[in-house]
């Protein structure tokens, strides 16, 4: 399915200030969005791909390598909030433009890696530059999608984490094999400047989007601390602090899961290690079709959003069985199914800050919770890494961040209130 084949059903009448851009402009910006989203993933998942293999060379103890991934998230926690501000400041089209140059320099510049600290120095460098994906194509959706739409048009920019991690399995091992890791880190790292080139080119044939992204460089402008003051915007945040962990779990070990419990090698993992992402990457755009779809059918912002969390946060669980699971068949069966059913609750999730606030402020309040996706997951990366040095094996590791799903939901909705615009 793609985004084109359900744009059709993104009503003409639709108010909002996207009505006043064609549809079919829209289509492509969903598409350059996708793009950068997937570069983003693909930058990002050369580490976890390459897991087994930094091990073997480095010599690096499972806690090890977690301080490698940590070195990304914890710089990228605090990146996310400075980021999604900003972003509000210079605008989409400056702003992502900076950010991917950044992220895309530092990701060909890993190839010089030569050990644990330099590894992690240039993974906190590509940190800085990736906190602006998100924030951007939020913020894209809040000012430019009409607000029945904004759902289809998240999951389907979203979808670049997991066409990213796709892409990236078979990409990285494929390159490590002919020649070798640090050459993975060089090629991937230069699609970005094609990217900002076609994406520079798309803006100035359309000049219509300039009108509304000028930034806002107003002294009296909010403050990035006043948005603390908002239970929306927490509620934001521990939806996606207590579940975007399940996420990064199949994103960073999967790779050395397959190869330490499964028995695979690089070559294995090339192909079965991709195999999640395509239904993750499906789900992302079923997710934001069946959001249109009960919208149009005379459901609320409200009850959607809610609707699809509860769905979510009660069948993303079922990957616990993965650990169980004897076959290759039955454990990708299961790490996929609970990538699916999670990708509901992401696209709800990444809708919120446009439901709740103005998009002269989405960047902020998204890079707010960014910080909270990161610092949920940083804690949970070394969690995983401790209890694998201590041989206790993945079971424990996937019950107890499957079951964060649950809490993640109970938490969400006791501050989420009714899903609409903030009254001031």
């Amino acid at each position: 399915m793609s985004l084109s084949s359900v744009a059709v059903d993104v009503s003409e009448k639709s108010t909002g200030i996207g009505s006043a851009i064609p549809r079919r402009t829209l289509i492509i910006l969903g598409a350059l969005l996708l793009g950068e989203t997937t570069i983003n993933y693909i930058d990002r998942q050369v580490v976890s791909v390459l897991g087994p293999t930094l091990r073997e060379e480095f010599g690096w103890s499972n806690l090890q390598f977690a301080t490698v991934l940590n070195s990304f998230l914890i710089t990228y926690m605090f990146a996310y909030s400075f980021a999604g501000w900003v972003l509000d400041k210079l605008g989409i089209r400056r702003g992502l433009t900076l950010a991917m140059v950044w992220w895309s320099t530092a990701g060909s510049l890993t190839a010089l890696s030569r050990g644990l600290w330099s590894m992690s120095a240039f993974r906190s460098l590509l940190a800085i530059g990736e906190a602006g994906a998100w924030p951007s194509f939020a913020k894209a959706a809040s000012t430019w999608v009409p607000r029945d739409a904004r759902a289809l048009f998240i999951g389907a920019c979203n979808s670049g984490s997991s066409l990213g991690a796709l892409i990236a399995t078979p990409l990285v091992a494929t390159i490590t094999l002919w020649t070798n890791w640090r050459m993975a880190f060089l090629v991937t790292g230069l699609f970005g400047f094609v990217w900002v080139v076609i994406f520079q080119l798309f803006m100035r044939r359309h000049p219509e989007f300039a009108e509304t992204d000028t930034g806002d460089l107003r002294p009296e402008r909010k403050s990035w601390v006043s948005f603390l003051a908002y239970r929306q915007t927490w509620a934001v945040f521990f939806c996606r602090f207590l579940a975007d962990p399940l996420w990064y779990l199949f994103i960073f070990w999967i790779p050395g899961f397959l190869k330490d419990e499964r028995g695979l090698d690089l070559a294995g993992i090339r192909f079965v290690g991709a195999i999640p992402f395509l239904f993750a990457d499906a789900s992302n755009f079923i997710s934001g079709y069946v959001a249109l779809r009960l919208q149009k059918a005379g459901w609320t912002i409200n009850k959607t959003r809610k609707a699809l969390m509860v769905f979510s946060a009660c069948l993303s669980p079922i990957g616990i069985f993965a650990a169980f699971a004897q076959s290759i068949f039955w454990t990708i069966a299961l790490i996929s199914a609970a990538i699916f059913f999670w990708m509901f609750w992401s696209v709800s999730v990444h809708t919120l800050a446009g439901d709740y606030f103005k998009p002269a402020e989405v960047g902020t309040v998204y890079g707010i919770a960014g910080t909270g996706s990161t610092a949920g997951t940083a804690l949970a990366t070394w969690g995983v890494g401790y209890v694998l040095d201590l041989n206790y094996g993945y079971t424990p590791v996937f019950i107890g961040i499957s079951l964060l799903m649950p809490i993640a939901l109970i938490v969400g909705l006791s501050l989420m209130g009714r899903v609409e615009p903030v009254r001031e």
